[in-house]
């Protein structure tokens, strides 16, 4: 079910309020272009800064979008145990088909924490749950163990893999078939795909949805040549966004490309104006604006 590549997709703001049609638009180009499904309020799309009402309002303004070949997941993740469940508990209403838990950040839980974390919030609602572990951003990884204890809670379907280290992917399919393996890390998506991953929860397909799924397409065709040459093609314009922290460059890049307002909400900020002119060299050498 979970499977191919699905974009981190980014938030759109206009006047400090969510800018829904250039959501709608954005959405929309994403599908045409082959994208399996999106991941609404993930870190890409500001999601500490994102109210439920907000979230509530994104998924249920593409509802037509979705459909068995493209999939809606949403971020309910938080570091406060009770405050996911709740989340995740109200999000069983709304029109997705899964929702991306992080694992907590800050406050540094043991595995013992992590685990139960999880599955509480598993106990206290009824809809699929993807595991996201990104250390980089937490402060906290799961262990092997740990992802294997919690691939036996019935509605654990898949893991967000973002530590870039393809030998733990390897790993984790080799102990865990029934996890739907997605990469966090665009970098190393190719190099994931042949350790036996089923695809990607992509930045980069903010502003290459195509270039990406050709990746995977080519990779799952078992052409690994062509694959090759387009992850190569790839790799410039995945340096370029994340010049700065995330989703800075990637929303600066689509603002670049018409396809949205240059906002943020703090504490982010606008891109540096030397890292900018590093980015605009970028899309215009890939054809991209």
């Amino acid at each position: 079910m979970f499977n191919g590549v699905f974009t981190a997709i980014v938030t759109p703001f206009c006047g400090g309020k969510l800018d829904i049609s250039a959501f709608k638009s954005i959405v929309e180009w994403q599908k045409n272009s082959g994208i399996s499904g999106v991941v609404v309020a993930g870190t890409t799309g500001e999601s500490p800064n994102i109210s439920f009402e907000e979230k509530k309002e994104l998924v249920e303004s593409i509802a037509e979008f979705r459909d068995e070949s493209f999939k809606v997941i949403l971020g309910t993740g938080s570091n406060n145990t009770y405050h996911a469940a709740e989340e995740t508990k109200k999000a069983e209403n709304l029109p997705i088909d899964a929702v991306l838990i992080v694992t907590p950040y800050y406050n540094k839980p043991t595995q013992s924490g992590l685990f139960e974390h999880f599955k509480y919030i598993h106990e206290n609602s009824n809809i699929p749950i993807i595991l996201y572990n990104v250390p980089s951003r937490t402060a906290s990884s799961l262990k092997l163990e740990t992802i294997q204890a919690l691939s036996e809670l019935p509605r654990v379907i898949g893991i967000k893999e973002a530590t870039g280290d393809t030998l733990f992917a390897a790993k984790i399919k080799s102990k865990i078939s029934k996890l739907a393996l997605l990469s966090g890390d665009d970098g190393s998506f190719l190099p994931f795909l042949a350790a036996g991953g089923e695809g990607v929860i992509s930045v980069v397909s903010n502003v290459a949805p195509k270039l990406m799924c050709d990746i995977y397409n080519y990779a799952k065709n078992g052409d690994y040549n062509s694959a090759l040459v387009k992850y190569q093609e790839m790799l410039d314009l995945n340096d370029a966004l994340f010049l700065e922290t995330n989703p800075i460059p990637v929303k600066t890049a689509l603002f670049e490309m018409g396809k949205l307002t240059e906002e943020f909400r703090l504490p982010l900020t606008p891109m540096g104006e030397i890292n900018r002119r590093m980015l605009r060299m970028v899309l215009k050498s890939m054809r991209l604006m």
